[in-house]
């Protein structure tokens, strides 16, 4: 097993990505390098660096039941860094981790190999002070608890790679509707509505490029839908060195389950433009037989910020779109707060309809 860590080509220290400066970043000796930097110093080739292979082991002992980052499992994973020796837990599914006893940033060579080489990466745009300000702001909402501190919370905040898988191809569909314009008329008294009634047949293709779904089941889909759209014109071919500093996972469902879900939306998607191109005000459909051709799909890892954290026994979540900033999460709601504030909303809708019907 090999555990990869990327040093200064200026004074040998331990560099990081820095997503603000789009650039790697020394903090010791404040020299940045472009990727076409740190390969030109002969880092960033490779998924493995030779003079860096560690032990590992599976874990087997009952007394491991979870890894570093909170998932829970029995196939872990035990590593050893090569910058202070102390041993580091995880599961298989993670490619790039950080100490917790020295911060040396750790990228598993042999989890990035094979077919979990991921094909292309966005590096992260959005750094950390961003993302905890982002946070902050979130927090200061009136109905949450005075208890809730977002200062503590936010340092749990970690920068990861999530997995995905990006579609693209063509679908070919075909409609068979009943499409309705309604027109309405007044006559003397009576409004008089008037209906047309057609037959809608409309076929057509859809091309469809890069449709993401992410391939780590220890992620809530429906969060990482709702934190596109990614703007692939930053998507670069990978490279090892981009992880480091950061947390990455790799694919623990392949291609061919995800694509589940990316057809239902391509699906979706080509009937919305079959139903857009029927120029009527109500369509009822009554067959839509469709038919998908995709290219290979590409693997890619897509910079996210993630919180997990509980308060009074309740989950709650927190994720940022690495690039564009884009965030959703819930936040606990003082149940206090909220009866006072229906009760004073009761209050002023009663004195608003007395000052109205007196």
């Amino acid at each position: 097993m090999a555990n990869i860590s990327y040093k200064c080509p200026t004074c040998g220290a331990e560099i990081f990505w820095d997503a603000s400066a789009g650039k790697f970043l020394c903090k010791y000796c404040g020299d940045e390098f472009t990727m076409a930097d740190m390969e030109a110093s002969g880092q960033a080739v490779s998924a493995v660096d030779s003079q860096h292979v560690e032990h590992h082991e599976e874990i087997v002992n009952n007394e491991y039941t979870s890894s570093t980052d909170g998932t829970v499992g029995s196939n872990l994973v035990k590593y050893k860094c090569s910058y202070c020796g102390s041993e580091i837990i995880t599961d298989r599914a993670t490619a790039a981790t950080v100490c917790v006893y020295c911060g040396n940033a750790v990228v598993m060579g042999e989890q990035l190999i094979n077919d979990f080489a991921p094909d292309y990466v966005i590096p992260f745009k959005i750094d950390k002070s961003r993302v905890m300000q982002a946070f902050k702001d979130f927090s200061k909402k009136p109905l949450t608890p005075k208890a809730f501190d977002p200062e503590k919370v936010v340092e749990k905040m970690q920068g990861v790679y999530i997995p995905f898988w990006l579609y693209s191809g063509e679908c070919e569909g075909c409609m068979d509707a009943e499409g309705v314009n309604e027109k309405t008329t007044r006559q003397g008294n009576y409004r008089v509505v008037e209906k047309s009634i057609y037959n809608v047949l409309r076929e057509g293709k859809v091309r469809f490029k890069n449709v993401p779904v992410d391939g780590s089941s220890k992620t809530d889909d429906a969060a990482m839908d709702s934190i596109e759209p990614y703007d692939y014109k930053d998507m670069v071919p990978f490279k090892p060195a981009y992880l480091s500093g950061f947390l990455a996972e790799r694919f623990d469902e392949d291609a061919e389950k995800c694509f589940e879900r990316a057809k239902v939306r391509i699906e979706n998607t080509t009937l919305d433009k079959l139903k857009a191109s029927a120029p009527y005000d109500n369509i009822t459909v009554r067959t839509y037989n469709k038919n998908i051709k995709k290219e290979k799909p590409k693997y890619a890892l897509l910079p996210t910020w993630l919180l997990y954290t509980v308060y009074n026994g309740e989950k709650y979540f927190f994720a940022m779109n690495g690039q564009t900033g884009k965030f959703i999460g819930n936040l606990p709601i003082d149940k206090g707060k909220l009866t006072f504030c229906s009760i004073l909303g009761a209050i002023a809708g009663a004195f608003l309809g007395y000052i109205f019907l007196g």
